[in-house]
Order: structure tokens, then C-alpha cells, then sequence
């Protein structure tokens, strides 16, 4: 089987359609004020704001793992988890191509829009998305550490991801923001998520699972980030948010 047979057009194209939506995002995000809740304060302490931002940030970290790395390979972050996981390079790899897609466009095209749009009234939700770009960031980082060398999406990892974590921790999150507990929260969810992604997946390598509930659990996972922020904003009439 040919490259060009296992993958099909959006496969190949997702990570381009969502660099035009963040350049659209971009230009909305800086050159207007439609995205701001309070324009008396700098956006970048902006809960709602800083939430529009976490969709932008991962819309541009799909590039560079399904689009370009930074080594010049196209869609390479399919070829890199499989040999990860001991398996052959694609088209060898037994992972279903769908997997990526049912991995990326739930959450950031649909999840992490959403959880901006409710960000005025849950804030916690609304910051849902840097639970999964901080996990996220060193799941890739870590084994650069280790001497595995550069992973694609490693270098938004550390130029976006890293330091933009960082910064939401310590500007929506302490006095006069969300509790530490909150924050812990937060990143729980995206442990959780990682679980779930790699937990399905070893099961699937294992012949426990079939390819569509690997896909679905997927889909449904994209959900579990909102759903645990969500359960955490309501828990004890939103004892948590409060420091």
C-alpha cells in the first residue's frame, strides 16, 4: 500500500485548513478587541482572551506535527509515534489513519472553541485547553531530555507551549485568580486525557479494542476535558475556584 493510498485528503490537509482558521484567529485576537472581556486590563491577563489563545497555540502546534516539522518532514508525528511505540512507519503501521484525525478535530475544532466561548462564565472551563498543552508539552520534551533527540511538534512545545503554561499559571491562577486547587485540576485533565489517548491505543496495539472504539474513544475523550473542569467548577457550589 502506497503512502498516497493510506492517507486521504483531510488527513493530509487538516493541519493546513487549521493554520488558515489561526491566522484568522490571530488577526481577530490582536488587531481587535471582539475577543477581550475586559479591555480596561492587558489581554494577556485576560481569561477569555488567554483561552482564545490556547485554540490559536494548538492550531500552529498541528503544523508542525502533521504539517511541516522542524527537520523539513511532511506529516511526520504519525511515522514518529508508531516507531514509538515499536511498530513500522506507515504504511506498515497498524494505527488506523482516522486515529489523528479523531485525535485533533474533536478537541481543538470543536473543544477548544467552546470552552473559549463559555470562558466568561467558567472560567476554569474556558482555560480547559492548557491542561492538555501543558501535559502535552512534556510528553514532548521529556524525551529530548533523555537524549531521544528532536520529536515533531517538540519545538512549539518549548517556544509555545512551555512558556505559555506557564504564564496562564501564573496570571489567571494565585491571588486575585483561580485557586491553586483549580489549577491543579487543570492539570489533572490533561493527564487524564493522555491516559485515555495512550491507554486506548496500547489496547488497541494489544487486540483488546477494534480500530472505531479506539476511534470513538477518541472522539468522546476530546469531551473529558470539559467535563472534569466542568464537574470541578460545580463541586461544592465552586469551592475549588476560590483560593
Amino acid at each position: 500500500m502506497s503512502a498516497d493510498r493510506t492517507w486521504n485528503w483531510l488527513d493530509l490537509n487538516f493541519p493546513w485548513i487549521g493554520f488558515g482558521a489561526a491566522l484568522i484567529l490571530a488577526i481577530l485576537m490582536f488587531a481587535t478587541n471582539l475577543l477581550r472581556d475586559d479591555v480596561a486590563r492587558s489581554r494577556w491577563r485576560d481569561p477569555v482572551w488567554l483561552s482564545w489563545l490556547a485554540m490559536l497555540a494548538y492550531l500552529l502546534h498541528n503544523v508542525e506535527e502533521y504539517g511541516v516539522d522542524a527537520l523539513g518532514r511532511h506529516h511526520a508525528f504519525p511515522d514518529a509515534l508508531c516507531t514509538n511505540l515499536g511498530l513500522a512507519p506507515f504504511p506498515a503501521c497498524p494505527v488506523p489513519p482516522a486515529f489523528f484525525l479523531a485525535v485533533n478535530l474533536p478537541l481543538f475544532w470543536i473543544v477548544a472553541p467552546l470552552a473559549a466561548l463559555l470562558a466568561r462564565r467558567h472560567p476554569l472551563v474556558g482555560l480547559g485547553i492548557y491542561g492538555v498543552i501543558f501535559i502535552n508539552a512534556l510528553v514532548h520534551i521529556a524525551p529530548m531530555l533523555t537524549g531521544a533527540g528532536y520529536n515533531p511538534g517538540a519545538l512549539s512545545a518549548i517556544v509555545i507551549f512551555l512558556p505559555l503554561s506557564l504564564w496562564v499559571a501564573h496570571s489567571c491562577f494565585g491571588k486575585g485568580g483561580l485557586s491553586y486547587k483549580a489549577l491543579a485540576l487543570l492539570a489533572a485533565s490533561g493527564v487524564a486525557l493522555h491516559v485515555v489517548l495512550m491507554g486506548s491505543m496500547k489496547l488497541f496495539i494489544a487486540g483488546m479494542i477494534t480500530a472505531p472504539v479506539l476511534i470513538l474513544a477518541q472522539v468522546a475523550n476530546a469531551g473529558l476535558v470539559l467535563l472534569i473542569l466542568w464537574l470541578g467548577e460545580k463541586w461544592r457550589g465552586g469551592a475549588m475556584l476560590r483560593g
